[in-house]
């Protein structure tokens, strides 16, 4: 009965955006083909990947201006389906794709990713309230599910006045290949991300190594893209504090670039005020590596599990944090300890089947057919 269950996968940008939610969303609908979902990703522009294996890909015809464009045609893409999964929040395109489901008596699921954090919430306040009045409010409570990573997010939808089924599945990772980390050696820390800095924590980072003795003082490396021009308020501060010696900031690294500059790092550090995930801690922590993560659900797990060094984000909390690097024995055992947990809680064989059976039991077979 799952095995027939038709999924479609909803994101304008699966198959051109380089970013943590297309890889998801490329990576979700794999890992359920795999174990027996009829699977398709419905995307705007760009190519399909030609290692698509068993995921249907279908091209949606988009219009209107950048950041509002809008699926013409979606009755298409829902012939035969069960259930449409929408990806992120606060959109125009999730609206309306919700909309032709609705109305054809398919349902759909949200997948927010974070969205709904209260600290988002916060951002631009009085445009997301009367989105949310016009639009968001509806699409939250027409869903069928709300797929979250972890179970404490479940307040974040109580706050909004959700009380529909809850499916709780995380992000998986894959059994990594060689190289693997081997004690690091580079000298230096690494975080991978967008320049956000609020977000992401940065500024708290930046203010803690500025609290640190230089004589203990870490080197940093940075590498991600720039976000709203994120990066140049980064680098004043830095200039500001006198840290151009010990941070290093790099634009956004691939492949076996980036697999490099990890297992040369001598940790991982990932300082967000908050985090809808988080792929770039799971996938560093699985190499072994020992990472510094800010209580925010991820962090929270692989701290419990012994798997992650977990500090406040504060300029105080994060100097603490950062002072277990300096011994090597103890960061060494935390990062071995971290691969062990990520590879028995976050396999995505085991990840992606609880999803599917959580999804099994709220809807059913052959609906949209």
């Amino acid at each position: 009965m799952v095995a027939q269950l038709r999924i479609i996968r909803y994101h304008p940008r699966a198959a051109v955006g380089d970013g943590g939610l297309s890889w998801a969303v490329r990576r979700w609908s794999q890992a359920l083909a795999e174990i027996g979902a009829d699977v398709a990703i419905a995307y705007d522009g760009g190519t399909a990947p030609s290692e698509a294996g068993r995921v249907e890909w279908i091209q949606v015809e988009h219009r209107g201006p950048p950041g509002f464009r809008i699926p013409l045609g979606f009755e298409r893409v829902l012939r035969g389906a069960d259930l449409l999964v929408l990806h992120s929040a606060w959109t125009g395109y999730n609206v309306r794709a919700a909309q032709v489901a609705h109305a054809r008596g398919v349902r759909y699921m949200l997948e927010p990713r974070g969205a709904y954090d209260p600290h988002i919430m916060r951002r631009h306040r009085r445009a997301k309230r009367v989105w949310w009045t016009a639009a968001e409010a509806r699409l939250v409570r027409r869903s069928a599910a709300v797929h979250v990573f972890f179970a404490e997010e479940h307040g974040h939808l109580e706050a909004l006045g959700y009380r529909g089924p809850i499916v709780v599945a995380p992000n998986g990772i894959d059994a990594p290949e060689p190289p693997l980390w081997a004690g690091g050696g580079g000298g230096y820390l690494l975080w991978l991300g967008r320049y956000d800095p609020e977000h992401k924590g940065l500024d708290v980072l930046v203010r803690a190594l500025a609290a640190i003795d230089p004589v203990e003082r870490p080197t940093v490396r940075l590498h991600g893209g720039d976000w709203r021009g994120g990066k140049a308020v980064l680098e004043r501060l830095v200039a500001e504090q006198g840290l151009g010696r010990w941070v290093e900031m790099g634009t956004g690294i691939y492949g076996p670039q980036k697999r490099a500059a990890l297992v040369a790092a001598d940790g991982f550090v990932y300082p967000s005020r908050w985090e809808g995930f988080g792929n770039s801690v799971l996938e560093a922590v699985s190499l072994g590596i020992p990472a510094l993560c800010t209580p925010y659900p991820l962090g929270n797990h692989l701290g419990r599990r012994g798997g992650a060094i977990v500090a406040p984000a504060t300029p105080e909390g994060l100097a603490r944090g950062l002072s277990v690097f300096r011994d090597r024995p103890r960061a060494a055992a935390i990062g071995a300890a971290g691969a062990v947990v990520a590879l028995s809680d976050f396999a995505w064989p085991a990840v992606a089947a609880s999803w599917l059976d959580q999804v099994a039991a709220i809807v059913p077979v052959g609906r949209g057919r």
